[in-house]
């Protein structure tokens, strides 16, 4: 029996996936990841937006042109969303966000014994086995090793308080529950990839719930010899102590700083828990202690409050902060949460010209982040080949063509913009 696992959305599913295979793994099954011919799919979905469920689903088809007799099994946040959704051919089990690999290991195995999983009728409703999100109340690590890939994903917490006015994920992974800084550490302990990811559902909550900080946790794994990045962050975390363990602890200075929008207006509709100016004081901080600093953020343009006015002061402080790079996304109505219940969603036309005018200030500020970077020398850590380079990342996250061999790290000049990214001499 092969099994593939394909995975949408966040690097917290990335993990999640890496979970699952190394489960089946050590279980004697023939498990990767990847989209090729095979028995049986796992399909990690996502439910961030309206498009991410659209594109969850439209992976079940492409699996049946693959393999017109396999099975699928879908677990994730876009199952527990729409559930119903799912229920289509060659689709044997339906999953959640929670204990995603034991719940596949359980249905493998029954798919290996008896073939007991072949019909539509004898689809698993994930929440008749297990706890929803809404009823989750602590961390559940899955608890098998990950695989030594050239980057690795550790989760450190899961679920998230926030409730933004825009967002189901709330709803679907519950409230937030962090691991323990031992369990943390012994996992980084195992794993020999020269770079370690730590992500979460909302990693600034990281230890609220246990009695620890994030910058505790971040001292704590400042042993590891592995490169350290963080994934996505709330502004509030940011501060002396937590800058100081990263300055002092090997960590990346490559901050993704969720934004969301640069209109205070838009903000307090968005149930945001600060404003631009609070916001800017934290990038400022960064820079004082890494001048050099990558910084990205999310924009959400078109949020149905966003008046022409909030706009423009949206692009405005865009262009202020001097992204590295901005992840822009049109506002997408989800059913549950408290914005699709009470505004319109704005015209279409109009979004998307909103859409393309933060486009135009992503591409400069990046274009202007680049150039200021030119002729200064990092540590890049090649992954992948590409035609005669190799490809990898600086610390402060710029994509570097270069002739550091694949999986080792070396210092590199940058010189001159290439396709996505630079030039790097050695």
């Amino acid at each position: 029996m092969i099994i593939k696992v394909v995975t949408l959305g966040c690097k917290v599913n990335q993990c999640e996936s890496a979970s699952i295979v190394a489960a089946l793994l050590k279980n004697g099954y023939n498990a990767s990841e990847g989209m090729s011919p095979s028995d049986v799919y796992v399909l990690n979905t996502c439910s961030v937006t309206a498009e991410a469920d659209r594109k969850s689903r439209q992976y079940l088809s492409k699996m049946r042109k693959l393999n017109a007799e396999c099975k699928i099994i879908v677990i994730g946040c876009s199952s527990q969303n729409c559930t119903e959704k799912f229920a289509a051919e060659n689709v044997v089990a339906i999953g959640g966000t929670q204990n995603k690999a034991d719940f596949i290991l359980k249905t493998v195995n029954s798919l290996q014994q008896n073939n007991k999983y072949s019909n539509l009728s004898d689809i698993i409703l994930y929440e008749n086995l297990y706890n929803s999100a809404q009823s989750a109340d602590k961390y559940c690590y899955e608890e098998y090793p990950k695989f030594d890939r050239t980057r690795s994903f550790v989760k450190i917490q899961d679920g998230c308080n926030r409730f933004c006015t825009y967002c189901i994920i709330p709803y679907l992974r519950g409230r937030s529950r962090s691991r323990t800084i031992d369990d943390i550490l012994n996992e980084c302990a195992k794993m020999t990839s020269k770079e370690i990811v730590l992500t979460g559902i909302d990693m600034s909550a990281y230890g609220k719930d246990i009695g620890v900080g994030f910058a505790d946790l971040l001292k704590a794994l400042s042993v590891c010899k592995a490169r350290k990045r963080l994934g996505s962050l709330e502004c509030e975390v940011i501060d002396d102590d937590l800058l100081t363990a990263m300055s002092d602890g090997g960590y990346c200075p490559h901050f993704h700083l969720s934004l969301q929008s640069g209109s205070n207006g838009v903000l307090r509709t968005m149930n945001r828990k600060y404003d631009t100016e609070y916001y800017y004081d934290k990038l400022s901080l960064i820079r004082r202690y890494f001048p050099f600093a990558g910084i990205t953020t999310d924009i959400i343009v078109g949020f149905p409050t966003e008046t022409d006015e909030n706009f423009e002061e949206s692009l405005d402080f865009a262009k202020k902060c001097e992204f590295s790079d901005i992840h822009v996304f049109p506002y997408s109505s989800r059913k549950g949460t408290l914005a699709a219940q009470k505004y319109k969603m704005l015209d279409k036309s109009i979004v998307e010209e909103r859409v393309k005018k933060m486009l135009e200030v992503k591409q400069s500020s990046r274009e202007a982040f680049l150039l200021k970077n030119f002729g200064k020398s990092y540590e890049v850590y090649s992954e992948i080949e590409h035609g005669d380079f190799c490809v990898g990342y600086t610390p402060n996250y710029i994509k570097v063509y270069s002739a550091v061999p694949c999986g080792t790290i070396d210092s590199v000049t940058l010189a001159e913009p290439y396709l996505d990214g630079v030039i790097g001499n050695k």
